[in-house]
């Protein structure tokens, strides 16, 4: 038995753009839709397409390298041919991205994929705004634009035109062979989480929703963290994949070029390089944080590589202040003041909602604060006080607990 998965990019919106072509959130809604089937471990991906876009093309790409077969077919007589009678369909109607986490629910548990048609009530908004994709199916009930069923009714449609319209048939053959229905009213799927891309300027909308609630509350207390979430936004909207690993790899340039103008040059341009520095690695951070929260995955890897790039800028950091201290080959007992500092930020930043949680977290607005200090000689004032606080911060926590 297989999983199969079933979309299509063939209807167009209000302006006469492909919906599944159109952006949601930096990612097309056939990727979208993608990223769902794979979700549900889907082992196929058949996409109903009379064109084979640039969006098509990266839908193949990115399911074929997750290990399940791809198939973009003009039309669905090839369709029985590709879907046993003892395979399970999932399908998803043209241009609508529900929300992942309700279907995962509605329709998965353990390794089990349940069959079954997802509705809402005829009065729903969806329903009552957009009649012909969320279909009536019974006096009470329309389609939700997601349902699974047995493979075995898809071999009727060989009886059909080859004009039909492939979705709208499979939905009442999984209705006239006994498919179960499942209210979704419970679960209240609003317009911000079951998206049909009607309109561009409302996807874009919905996109830019869905990017303010992945990336949380900004929090003035750490303005070069919020700049760097702002950044990490604006890359993720405008589609750049790779605009976090381009920030990241032009931090850690700055950063490690600042700890050598810190030991050989002018310790004031050092901290405001690695100032500059940090908060590109910030940004890639919150890029890859955002990014992994809207795709709703979770990769070992990415969560390493993230907690090993901290603990390389803190290094760093803490050599960067021994040096903008005491420059090399020099040797003061001063020195020891920036490593101190740096441990006692990292031990002060992980608990979240206290006071100095947030601003002992944002490295680069400190480490501008440093140079400015080191500019007019009160670098070592600076990092005493620096230090004083955090730790004064560490005795309260501790008198808390």
């Amino acid at each position: 038995m297989m999983r199969v998965g079933l979309i299509a990019a063939l209807k167009t919106d209000r302006e006469g753009s492909l919906r599944a072509s159109l952006p949601l959130a930096g990612r097309s809604v056939l990727a979208w839709q993608g990223a769902l089937l794979q979700s549900l471990g889907v082992e196929r991906v058949v996409c109903l397409t009379a064109t084979h876009s640039a969006e098509i093309l990266a839908l193949q790409h990115s399911i074929e390298s997750g290990g399940a077969a791809f198939h973009a077919l003009a039309g669905f007589a090839a369709l029985p041919a590709l879907v046993r009678a003892e395979d399970d369909l999932f399908i998803i109607a043209d241009g609508l991205v529900p929300d992942a986490e309700i279907v995962r629910g509605m329709f998965t548990s353990e390794s089990a994929l349940h069959r079954m048609v997802a509705a809402f009530p005829a009065d729903h908004p969806l329903a009552a705004a957009f009649p012909e994709d969320f279909e009536r199916i019974d006096a009470s009930r329309n389609w939700a634009g997601v349902l699974a069923m047995r493979g075995a009714p898809v071999q009727q449609l060989a009886d059909f035109p080859a004009d039909a319209d492939a979705v709208s048939l499979l939905l009442r053959l999984a209705l006239q062979s006994g498919t179960p229905l499942r209210d979704l009213a419970a679960h209240e799927p609003l317009d911000e989480r079951w998206i049909l891309a009607d309109d561009g300027d409302r996807v874009a909308a919905a996109g830019e929703a869905l990017i303010a609630s992945a990336a949380g509350p900004r929090d003035w207390r750490a303005p070069m963290e919020m700049l760097a979430g702002l950044l990490a936004r604006a890359l993720v909207q405008r589609g750049q994949g790779q605009g976090g690993l381009v920030a990241g790899g032009i931090g850690l340039a700055l950063l490690m070029t600042g700890v050598m103008t810190a030991a050989f040059g002018p310790p004031a341009a050092g901290l405001l390089l690695a100032g500059l520095g940090t908060l590109g690695l910030r940004v890639a951070q919150a890029h890859a944080t955002l990014a992994r929260r809207l795709q709703d995955t979770v990769k070992p890897s990415t969560a390493t590589g993230a907690a090993v790039l901290g603990a390389v800028s803190d290094l760093l950091t803490a050599l960067l202040l021994w040096f903008a201290l005491v420059p090399w080959p020099s040797w003061q007992p001063l020195a020891v003041l920036g490593p101190v500092t740096v441990g006692l930020a990292v031990l002060a930043a992980p608990s979240e909602g206290e006071a100095l949680a947030r601003p002992a977290a944002d490295r680069a607005s400190w480490l501008l604060v440093l140079a400015l200090a080191s500019a007019f000689d009160l670098l070592p004032e600076a990092l005493a006080c620096l230090a004083l606080g955090l730790l004064t911060a560490l005795l309260l926590r501790g008198r808390k607990t």
